[in-house]
């Protein structure tokens, strides 16, 4: 049987199609409440048609089956479970589309492990995917309070009942809803407020809603609206943003809830990458690379190099390009790895696309130079991608020969990003001091969790009977619990 392990919280949508690609998806979620204030778990699943086996019916049509497995454990235990087959639409052979499931879970509030398993029915070798991640219930806030927003990639009025359908309207979710791409003119997007009758006296309340620059926190002024609603225990919220002259760059969605004097009530977000090059310099670069400062990069080679490095800092759709039109150096051509290139740098500092190159690679050139092995770039070891997607640790726990534990290395971030005490916990289960795996992490969200990474430090030293277990035992000098939780 073939498993992938995938260890990033977004399943990459777009793979090479190769024969043995696994079951992928795009995997998310939103938080919802009941009237009763009980956390209502929605999960979505946007399925790779790419990678999944489909056979014809009798029609003609073809259709693939995908057997979901998802678990979620609290403690160590099981909480709740969910195992299904999700057979595809029928679709013509040529046009295969991916396809989307969705499903809904009560839980109380709190940190889950949640563990997803995709099999492909269909195929003839037996080829798993699977995903281990976290996932956090908060409890409902006392007083007024939004449900997560929830972008949606098509709206149309509801016939009947389904598990798409909110407030009179069938409504397929975006699953990959954290980038908006350039040929998108507007979003829409759906929330819930709660709480409202104890905070307001009257009946009625405004609503506003705008998109924010989170680079210099100015907000768009094209995209504020704002309405006035009436108050019910479960408000939902049906909103409409016009984006066609939305710059590149990363925003904020925002919706607030305020009395009849401005004050604030409450307020959710949801964080986005807006892709759009100016449309003249793409235009311009896509006839003619040499013009633009990526001509100089005019060797093939070299230049598949750099674009595979910045994988670490790609976003799903950009590392879908790479999966599928730079498989290899020999058959990458030199202006299509130009232009991508230039967008990519472009779409992160408009006009200063070299800079953010070069600063780039100062970072690229030290990981070649710490972490490469025989066979890797060192951007392509966990230790590389990890420096170059979070930057350099604040702190590093090297235990290269503790007794009874394979070499290990514990990395500490104060603060990365949006989290905070980041940890990571790599080793070398070869102990050639090769190439440092890693093994588990902790506060970040999207990375590779295992509960028995302490057992499988020590495996090589703990008698076979003690399989099952998730801890490591005590023994002389070993200090991977304590430096994990007290990294110095």
């Amino acid at each position: 049987m073939i498993v992938r392990v995938f260890t990033t919280f977004i399943l990459t949508l777009l793979t090479p199609v190769l024969l043995l690609a696994g079951p992928l998806a795009v995997f998310n979620h939103k938080i919802f409440y009941t009237p009763e204030g009980e956390p209502l778990v929605e999960t979505y699943f946007d399925f790779s048609a790419r990678s999944l086996t489909f056979v014809p019916g009798e029609d003609g049509l073809v259709t693939a089956k995908v057997e979901l497995t998802i678990i979620f454990k609290k403690y160590g235990d099981i909480v709740a479970f969910d195992k299904k087959v999700i057979t595809s639409p029928k679709m013509e052979a040529h046009e295969r589309i991916d396809f989307i499931d969705m499903h809904r879970f009560m839980l109380e509030p709190g940190r889950y492990e949640v563990e997803i398993v995709l099999r492909d029915v269909l195929a003839q070798i037996d080829d798993e995917s699977k995903l281990i991640t976290a996932l956090t219930v908060p409890a409902p806030k006392k007083g007024a309070h939004f449900s997560d927003i929830q972008l949606i990639s098509a709206l149309r009025k509801a016939d009947s009942t389904s598990t798409v359908t909110k407030s009179g309207y069938d409504m397929l979710p975006m699953v990959s809803d954290s980038l908006l791409k350039s040929g998108m003119k507007e979003i829409i997007f759906y929330a819930e407020l709660y709480g409202m009758p104890d905070r307001v006296d009257d009946e009625m309340f405004l609503l506003k809603w705008y998109i924010r620059n989170t680079n210099n926190q100015e907000v768009v002024e094209s995209t504020v609206k704002m309405s006035r609603e009436t108050v019910i225990p479960v408000k939902p919220i049906l909103v409409m943003v016009d984006i066609a002259d939305l710059p590149q760059g990363n925003y904020e969605i925002t919706l607030e809830a305020r009395d009849t004097k401005n004050e604030l009530l409450a307020r959710a977000t949801h964080g986005v990458h807006r892709v759009k090059l100016d449309s003249r310099a793409l235009a311009s670069v896509i006839h003619d690379p040499s013009s633009h400062w990526v001509g100089q990069y005019d060797n093939q080679a070299e230049l598949y190099d750099y674009v595979n490095s910045i994988r670490p800092i790609a976003t799903t759709d950009e590392a879908n390009i790479l999966d599928v039109y730079f498989v290899d150096a020999q058959n990458s051509e030199l202006p299509h790895l130009q232009r991508f290139f230039y967008a990519f740098w472009e779409a992160r500092e408009p006009g200063f696309g070299l800079h953010a190159w070069e600063e780039y690679k100062k970072r690229v050139d030290f990981v070649n130079e710490e972490f490469s092995t025989r066979n890797k770039r060192g951007y392509d070891t966990d230790m590389g991608r990890i420096y170059l997607k979070y930057g350099a640790p604040n702190h590093i726990a090297d235990r290269s020969s503790e007794p009874g534990s394979y070499p290990y290395q514990i990395w500490q971030y104060y603060k990365t990003g949006q989290f905070n005490n980041a940890r990571f916990v790599f080793y070398d289960p070869t102990l050639l001091n090769a190439e440092y795996q890693l093994l588990h992490s902790e506060g970040v969200r999207g990375e590779i969790t295992n509960p028995r990474w302490r057992y499988i430090l020590q495996i090589r030293s703990l008698p076979a009977e003690n399989i099952d277990h998730k801890d490591g035992v005590d023994h002389f000098g070993g200090r991977a619990d304590d430096l994990f939780e007290n990294p110095r």
